[in-house]
Order: structure tokens, then C-alpha cells, then sequence
């Protein structure tokens, strides 16, 4: 069995985890041929035949990066088989289904019938028993995808293919056959790892940050793109340094066609970068050579753009300044804050890097534009200072500041001495702005100070002589929720003249 391909996005294939010693790479048979089609015989004695059958087979299957493997697929008629879903190896000598109960239907890969999937009803939980090597019985619970790759192996024992029971076949892209190394760390890692496995690539790992403390207990938590590389199965790596020789080293193990990049957060050294056979992409989310740098969603949200992109870049030394392959705008709608603009930029990535590693697989032209360094500016890390709301600042820039710092790590002023976040706001209307009633007029209005409260919404004097209006819509007090302004102010009515900041 090949690829972890379910329904709706449940991903590719575990990735190559490692050589059994003292195993060798066997070629492995095509659905033509008739060793494939063959019911297996039951071993009758185990011997060091069937274990270095059992260790070429381990290995074969690593190398070609998979999930199982019988031995009729090397041309052995016998009854073996070895699976690793991503949880260690397993090993059975004459395997025999005990219990099978649910069902599931996903899509199944098989490294007999290369480049091809097929949707398959299996069950859900199933009990396998067999013989280790040492001859002792061992009986394996399995359920979900780890049950589905048992189903298939013990299928190839008696000769019968998943394609024989499959709703429909379908032929991969040719893209999906290069090897991919996949590094990211947030969400908008997460965006771009899922639309990978759902057209089907090959992970060979996942490599991320490793887990750091977060939230007011200060847990030790693994980032989103390490959750998601777990549901899938696939192998992940989380150095310290990823210029670590150790870590290196572990890459040029994976062999991987292609790495590709989508806010890992590291600069990754030369060593790195020579590693893949065809290229080192990075997914960046900005029209390069704009907004080089961490920050270049918050940053473009401050500036109020109102368009940006992604761009798909050959990685180089230099931070985000690497050629250009190809870019895709981007609009910025009015009431898009750095969470809803990420999630689009990540989506429009995400394809576009699909069309490149389609180019690349092709061999179409894949043009290489190198950036105009006269055009570039720098979108820098966001500072802690940056958070706390100038109440002194025009209304827009405001507005914008809290788009850019929502959901995370959300822009805050004091109430009474506390942080009082702010995820969403609006500049009041000119009318308003002028003296109309809602905003409380102009007259003697200090920046921060409340001129007006209804049900729903707070507004607030700002700018350099408090004759501007900024409307408060979404709030998050410390040691709380975040809620709609009209929650908050049910248990924390506000009065006009109190002053923020």
C-alpha cells in the first residue's frame, strides 16, 4: 500500500523512516505480472531466509515510500508482510484476519500499480494475529487508516489488488511522484500542507518547529503544522537548528526531489538548500520583492494595502530575495483582518505551488525572474510595542493595526489599569466624525477618551488633537473571552469621558 489518500484530505503516505540493517532494495513487480496475481503459501519454518526476506522487505519498502508491503509484490510466494503507517514497524509471518467491524471508504495507493488511486470500502477496526520472526504469535489491533493498509497486505496475499475492488481508479498527477520534504510552523503552514495531501504527494517528512509553551499556563504545545503532519502519519522533524549536521544528514537520508517552505521560521543554510534533486521552493505570502521578512501579512495590512499575493521563490541565502517563479494577486478586502488575509494567501499558495511543481514535472519552461532590489522593502518581526494602541493616531491607521494584529497576537489598550484587547474596529463616518450624535461631536474630545456608547459598539477619541472617531466592535478583557462589544459591555459598561490608555 502506497499513499494515506482518505476522503477529503486525509493525506499521504508516511515517509521513508529509516533502513533496516543488513536489508537490500528488491525490485518490486508491477499488477502485470503474474507473481502478483498468485495466492502466497504459508511458511512452514522460519529461517534466516525469512529474515533477510523480512529485512529486504522492510527496506524496499522505505525506500520506495511506503506503507506496506507483501512478498508476493518482490516476487516471494509466500505468506509476509510488513506495514509501518508511521507508529514503528510491524512484521507478520502468515498474517490471518481475526475481527473486522465499521467501514470506511477512502482512496488507496499501491506500490504495484504505480501512479494511480482508487476509492476503496474497507472496514474500520480490524484484529490481525501472525508470527513475529522468532516464531512467537502477536495479535494487532488496528483501526482507521492502520487498518485499511492490514486490509490491502493481507488482499495481496491472495492475490487480489485494490484496484479489483475499488468504486473508481484514478491517475495521479505527474507532480506527485517527486519526493517532498514539507517545512512549516502556523496555520498558514497548515493551509498549504493539507492541499498537498489532497492532490496527492508524497511527504517524505514533515520538518517544524519544535514544541514551545504557550498560553497563560505556559504548556509545552506542538505547533499546528506538527498536529496535522501527526494526523496524516507522516514522519516529523523538529531541530533545534536546522543547521545541525545531524539534521542534515537526516535530509540527504530522505532524499527528497523537491523541499518547499510555507513560514517555517528559520533561514535554512546552503547545506540545506543543495539538498533536493530538482529545487528548494518557498510559498511567500506578498508580491515580492515586497515585504521581505517575518511579517509581511501584518505588515501589508498596517500600510492599508489594498492588494497583495504570494509568490513562489527558488530559495536562496538571502532571506525571501530568491528568483521569482511565479506570482498571483491578491485583493484586500476592506474587513479582512491578518487571520481571514492569511487564510487566502495560503490558499492561493498553495495552488500556485502546485502549478509550478507541475511545470517542473512536465519539463515546461518554469521562468526564473531575479528581484529588483530597487523595489524591495522589509516587513520586520512584529515588536511588543507595536501591540498597545496609540490612541493619538489617526483613526485609520488605527483601524489597520488592529486588523493586522488579529487574531494574534491582538492589538490592547489599558481600561482601568488592564489590557483590554481589540480584534475589531471601524473608523466612524465622516458624518459622525463631524459632530453627529453617535460620535459624541468633537468638541474637547482628549485621544482615548469614550465620547459615545450604545448597545452594540463604543466609539473612541483618537488622533493628534482627538477630533477623529474610532469605532470598538470586538474586545477580549484580560483573563477572558474575546466577544462582541455588546457582550462586554452588559457586564463592563463603559461612561462617556472615561479615558483608555
Amino acid at each position: 500500500m502506497e499513499t494515506k489518500r482518505e476522503e477529503e484530505a486525509k493525506g499521504p503516505s508516511p515517509a521513508h523512516r529509516g533502513r533496516r540493517e543488513g536489508g537490500s532494495i528488491r525490485p518490486i513487480l508491477d499488477s502485470t505480472r503474474p507473481e502478483v496475481r498468485r495466492k502466497a503459501r504459508p511458511v512452514r519454518r522460519i529461517t534466516r531466509q525469512i529474515w533477510k526476506l523480512l529485512d529486504d522487505m522492510a527496506v524496499t519498502m522505505y525506500d520506495a515510500d511506503g506503507v506496506g508491503l507483501a512478498a508476493p509484490q518482490i516476487g516471494v510466494d509466500l505468506r509476509v508482510i510488513v506495514v509501518d503507517v508511521g507508529d514503528g514497524l510491524i512484521e507478520m509471518i502468515n498474517p490471518e484476519l481475526l475481527k473486522a467491524e465499521g467501514e470506511q471508504t477512502g482512496y488507496e495507493g499501491c506500490l504495484s500499480v504505480p501512479g494511480y488511486v482508487g476509492e476503496v470500502t474497507r472496514a474500520r477496526h480490524v484484529r490481525v494475529t501472525g508470527l513475529d520472526r522468532e516464531g512467537r504469535r502477536l495479535w494487532v489491533d488496528a483501526e482507521d487508516f492502520k487498518a485499511r493498509a492490514f486490509q490491502h497486505e493481507l488482499d495481496h496475499l491472495d492475490g487480489v489488488l485494490y484496484v479489483d475492488k475499488a468504486q473508481h481508479v484514478v491517475r495521479l498527477p505527474p507532480e506527485t511522484a517527486y519526493r517532498l520534504v514539507f517545512m512549516g510552523t502556523p496555520e498558514f503552514g497548515v493551509t498549504v500542507l493539507r492541499r498537498l495531501a489532497r492532490h496527492g504527494f508524497k511527504l517524505s517528512a514533515v520538518v517544524t518547529q519544535p514544541d514551545r509553551r504557550r498560553g497563560r499556563g505556559q504548556a509545552l504545545l506542538p505547533s499546528p503544522v506538527k498536529r496535522q503532519a501527526q494526523e496524516y502519519g507522516v514522519t516529523v522533524l523538529e531541530p533545534e537548528n536546522p543547521r545541525d549536521p545531524a539534521f542534515v544528514e537526516r535530509l540527504r537520508e530522505l532524499r527528497p526531489d523537491v523541499i518547499v517552505t510555507a513560514a517555517y521560521g528559520f533561514i535554512l543554510p546552503p547545506e540545506v538548500l543543495a539538498v533536493p534533486g530538482v529545487a528548494a521552493l518557498n510559498v511567500h505570502p506578498s508580491l515580492l520583492p515586497r515585504y521581505r521578512g517575518p511579517a509581511p501579512i501584518e505588515r501589508a495590512l498596517m500600510a492599508g494595502e489594498r492588494e497583495t499575493g504570494v509568490s513562489i521563490i527558488r530559495m536562496s541565502e538571502r532571506v525571501d530575495a530568491g528568483e521569482v517563479l511565479a506570482q498571483r494577486a491578491v485583493r484586500v478586502e476592506e474587513d479582512d483582518d491578518a487571520g481571514s488575509l492569511g487564510a487566502k494567501l495560503a490558499a492561493a499558495g498553495a495552488e500556485l505551488l502546485i502549478e509550478v511543481l507541475h511545470r517542473f514535472a512536465t519539463g515546461e519552461e518554469v521562468v526564473a525572474t531575479p528581484q529588483d532590489e530597487a523595489l524591495a522593502t522589509r516587513a520586520p518581526k512584529i515588536r511588543p510595542e507595536e501591540e498597545r494602541l496609540d490612541w493619538s493616531r489617526p483613526a485609520v491607521e488605527l483601524v489597520n493595526r488592529i486588523r493586522a494584529l488579529s487574531p494574534r497576537p491582538g492589538a490592547y489598550t489599558l481600561r482601568r489599569g488592564e489590557r483590554l484587547k481589540v480584534f475589531r474596529a471601524e473608523a466612524a463616518a465622516a458624518a459622525e466624525a463631524a459632530g453627529g450624535p453617535a460620535a459624541g461631536g468633537t468638541a474637547g474630545a482628549a485621544p482615548g477618551e469614550v465620547v459615545a456608547v450604545d448597545a452594540r459598539s463604543a466609539v473612541v477619541a483618537c488622533g493628534p488633537d482627538g477630533g477623529q472617531r474610532i469605532r470598538l466592535l470586538e474586545v477580549q478583557p484580560a483573563g477572558r473571552r474575546r466577544m462582541s462589544m455588546a457582550d462586554f459591555l452588559r457586564g463592563n459598561p463603559l461612561e462617556r469621558g472615561e479615558r483608555l490608555g
